[in-house]
């Protein structure tokens, strides 16, 4: 059974097809790629996945069971992370606040020490070194995004959607964001990655999907 599968999804803006008849499935422990150019629809598929959009019509089944995330703390729920190319952190927030910002209950009531070592105990294990008490409008790009990860993997994902990971970082940040998409399959966890650059995803998914024109053509 695949951890996710697409079934005929269709979205529209002003009637114009951004995703027409969308057939995917995801396996458990695989990275996913999808190709395509800008405009292509591989955003607004992701978008419908997470929560963002609804499709117009088709079906999502997560676990081989019909799934209508509507919002994304229904998906977050369900075990599916995204992110985002445009980040969603709180700048004048620091990175422990954000990354346990919209839990269950009161955030500020949490046991914070508990919070903070789960936080460093993952940075550890997957390489993502941040500083807990750093304010993000102080971090580079880079961290930001390690940051968005780890909020990610803090509440347990199943399914990890990566908007252009590499896009706007260096290249020994993409080789980081490499290792930790090996590090996470071979724990199960899923990746869809969203990329434009052909030896990106050669060297570094399972399966490739190409996007063109809002339709799936390999």
């Amino acid at each position: 059974m695949s951890l996710l599968q697409l079934k005929h999804i269709c979205k529209s803006f002003s009637g114009v097809y951004a995703n027409e008849n969308i057939n995917l499935s995801v396996e458990k422990g695989e990275i996913h790629a999808l190709l395509g150019e800008n405009g292509a629809g591989k955003t607004t598929l992701v978008n419908i996945i997470f929560g963002l959009y609804t499709a117009d019509s088709g079906e999502i089944l997560w676990k081989g069971k019909p799934a209508d995330f509507a919002s994304p703390k229904e998906a977050i729920e369900a075990g599916v992370g995204m992110v985002q190319q445009h980040f969603s952190l709180v700048n004048k927030m620091t990175v422990l606040d954000n990354i346990i910002l919209n839990l269950k209950g009161n955030s500020f009531l949490l046991d914070r020490a508990a919070a903070r070592k789960k936080l460093t105990d993952l940075a550890e294990k997957y390489g993502l070194h941040v500083n807990p008490d750093a304010v993000i409008s102080d971090l580079s790009v880079g961290e930001q995004q390690r940051v968005e990860i780890l909020k990610a993997l803090y509440r347990d994902v199943e399914l990890l959607i990566l908007d252009e990971p590499t896009r706007g970082i260096d290249v020994g940040a993409k080789a980081e964001i490499y290792d930790l998409m090996r590090a996470l399959t071979k724990e199960g966890v899923s990746i869809i990655m969203i990329s434009s650059e052909l030896p990106e995803i050669l060297n570094n998914s399972s399966r490739i999907a190409v996007m063109s024109e809002g339709r799936l053509v390999k």
